[in-house]
């Protein structure tokens, strides 16, 4: 290689660590001020993002062969290749690691969570600022520098780069082993060793917010897929129980009588929910909660306790104004908070019992539980409050079935038997 060779190599290196670095500072600014806290971005130890620096060469080819045509359609154009190269570096990655980095599912116009309208123009918009002003910018400089440090910092950086690179692989290998075990043993695994688990991957959940929902998500499938599995051989059992056919285990009542027994609780009889009374609807889901929480060995009290109070607010969620909950709030993302508020106010809740509480409503509320035992309320509430609805869907069918054929055999009563 010639000297002029490896003068235009180091060139290239140093201008491929200074769009890294600036890559690294745009998405830590932003992900910074979303979380309201300090976040290293990517998956790098290091200040750099190789994505942007590749993605900017990308650009500059680019760039170069459509010189002589207009802005706007050298715009579309950015904005199709950036989204596709987007796209390719999402599939790899969950090819590769088996991990969803970033995830626009909720974006209007995505393309399988890998990439959205929103962000592609928001890309290429970056681009044209990054061909029209920052690139002559930096490549007057880099210009400028003398040729001797250019070879210098040329060779620290890929130094450094690629043993940054074979750290942080190792580092997302032994993240997914992690997570792999933690969802293959949640249920087995204490609050403590969860939180444990959870805490020496957090660099890595940090730099990707969507790996905290991947993980959730996860774990709340394994944890339903298990409940379900139980459920099959003793689900009759337990909805015989609910029903009042056979009495509840001693134990049970035992565990929530001093709450059953107060006349605050008690007015939960007065107000309806979904065919029956909120009352009747936190014991069966109360109920459910204790028995599944039993099988599992988990906290069975707390998810007890919790599970009756998770519905303790005392007004017609149909029809509710001041001073329980203005007309203009929702229910479904409130009602949790007043839930809490009540349970506090005349019970001395712990830790798992509020988390039960304040997370039942999830996903609809944004912050996932924190527990097992919280994962199984919200599935309980869920399960029964699904039959809740079917249950009476089916009653009001058949009741509009019968007075269709009243009519019809009003209407031709040689008809009827």
């Amino acid at each position: 290689m010639t000297f002029l060779d490896s003068a235009a190599l180091s060139s290239y290196i140093v201008l491929f660590a200074f769009y890294a670095f600036l890559g690294w500072l745009l998405e830590v600014a932003y992900r910074s001020y979303k979380n309201k806290r300090f976040i290293n971005a990517g998956f790098l130890f290091g200040p750099f993002l190789p994505i942007y620096a590749a993605g900017a060469f990308f650009v500059l080819a680019l760039d170069h062969l459509l010189q002589i045509w207009p802005w706007f359609l050298r715009f579309l154009v950015f904005a199709a290749a950036v989204t596709a190269l987007e796209y390719l570096v999402g599939f790899f990655s969950e090819k590769l690691f088996k991990l969803k980095l970033w995830d626009y599912s909720e974006n209007r116009f995505n393309i399988q969570g890998r990439v959205c309208l929103r962000f592609s123009l928001l890309w290429a918009a970056l681009v044209l600022i990054f061909v029209l002003v920052i690139h002559p910018a930096v490549l007057g400089w880099t210009d400028g520098l003398d040729e001797g440090f250019l070879k210098v910092g040329a060779v620290l950086f890929a130094v450094y780069i690629a043993t940054d690179a074979t750290f942080s692989v190792l580092s997302l290998a032994a993240f997914r082993r992690k997570v792999a075990y933690l969802y293959t043993e949640y249920v087995n695994l204490s609050n403590v060793e969860v939180e444990r688990l959870l805490g020496s991957i957090r660099r890595l959940r940090e730099a990707f917010p969507d790996l905290n929902k991947y993980i959730r998500n996860s774990i709340d499938k394994s944890i339903k897929d298990r409940i379900q599995s139980l459920l099959k051989p003793i689900q009759k059992k337990i909805i015989l129980e609910m029903q009042g056919r056979k009495p509840f285990e001693k134990e049970y009542y035992d565990l929530i009588g001093d709450i059953c027994e107060h006349e605050e609780f008690l007015k939960l009889k007065e107000y309806f929910h979904h065919n029956s009374s909120i009352y009747h609807h936190v014991h069966d889901v109360a109920y459910l909660a204790y028995r599944i929480s039993k099988y599992l060995k988990l906290d069975y009290r707390s998810a007890t306790r919790g599970a009756l109070l998770h519905d303790f607010f005392l007004y017609d969620w149909r029809n509710h104004d001041v001073p329980d909950l203005p007309r203009e709030k929702f229910h479904g993302l409130e009602h949790p908070k007043i839930a809490v508020a009540n349970a506090k106010r005349h019970f001395s809740l712990n830790d798992i019992e509020e988390d039960i509480i304040r997370k039942h409503m999830w996903p609809l509320t944004l912050v996932p539980p924190k527990y097992k035992e919280s994962f199984i309320v919200s599935f309980a509430d869920k399960y029964l409050s699904s039959k809740e609805f079917l249950n009476e869907y089916k009653k009001r069918i058949h009741l509009q079935a019968r007075k269709i054929t009243g009519r019809d055999q009003k209407k031709h009563p040689e008809n009827s038997c």
